[in-house]
């Protein structure tokens, strides 16, 4: 492949890696290989730009992958020219051999070297694999939290999509039945005391709800902040207070246009460096 670019190679990521994990390996590189950072060169940024930009696009991805793919095999084919002749005379030499060894039975020796060689192998294929586990067990580089918009969540399942709706529904019972008791719908008994936050529910329901999809978007993706939205109308709807459906629906309106945002941001400054 000595005329085909490996953009995994220029970012230093395998080729099952994700948009995050592109993302991260462009921006860390990028800082040390900018022509204005000592040490730097604009031959390798500009390798480094134009390595983002295809493993970025989803297409153009494609294309590289399969040109990875075709490159590799005309390499194989390449590697495959051997003297025929002179393969059909080794066959044909290890098949006397064989046959040789299957009258008179193999030595001690050769036993006994079979089975180190054996021992050998088993070994260094063991201890490649606990080297490949190694490195896929190096942690990965996380988004800061106050950047929701590089978040990377797993495709939802039946656990994390339980988690966001059961924790955003007790979350919202909870502050719905305070909400009740502090504006006097509900007899709060003992803890009259808490009349005065009445006027401070909706921003408790706000930010309930905030909180609620930020979590179950780290979780489970765009199908936990639904999940969330769900809860709210269920606890909504079954007798909870004025104003808490559509406070918690502010909340989660707020986080999407952070996420957009910050989503739209990145694209302008990465437009910007190329």
């Amino acid at each position: 492949m000595a005329d085909q670019i490996n953009y995994y190679k220029v970012l230093g990521v395998p080729r099952n890696a994700s948009q995050s994990e592109i993302r991260n390996a462009y921006r860390t590189l990028a800082k040390k290989r900018h022509p204005d950072h000592a040490g730097g060169s604009e031959t390798e940024f500009a390798r480094l730009q134009e390595a983002h930009a295809v493993l970025s696009d989803p297409n153009r991805r494609n294309q590289h992958d399969e040109a990875l793919d075709l490159a590799h095999a005309a390499d194989q084919l390449a590697a495959l020219n051997l003297d025929f002749d002179s393969l059909d005379d080794e066959v044909s030499q290890k098949r006397r051999e064989r046959e040789s060894q299957s009258e008179s039975g193999p030595s001690l020796g050769q036993r006994l070297r079979g089975r180190f060689r054996r021992g050998d192998t088993s070994e260094s294929s063991g201890g490649r694999a606990e080297g490949r586990g190694h490195r896929d067990r190096e942690p990965r580089r996380r988004a800061r939290w106050y950047e929701p918009h590089d978040f990377d969540p797993e495709p939802i399942t039946w656990k994390t999509g339980a988690l966001s709706f059961l924790g955003a529904f007790l979350a919202f019972i909870v502050v719905g039945q305070i909400g009740l008791w502090a504006t006097g719908s509900v007899n709060p008994g003992v803890l009259a005391s808490i009349s005065p936050l009445a006027p401070f529910m909706p921003i408790v329901y706000f930010l309930v709800g905030l909180l609620a999809a930020y979590f179950a978007y780290r979780t489970a993706g765009w199908a936990g902040m639904a999940l969330v939205f769900v809860a709210a109308l269920v606890v909504g709807g079954s007798g909870g207070p004025e104003g808490l459906v559509r406070f918690v629906t502010i909340g989660v309106i707020v986080l999407l246009a952070v996420i957009y945002l910050g989503t739209r941001r990145e694209r302008a400054a990465w437009r910007d460096r190329r």
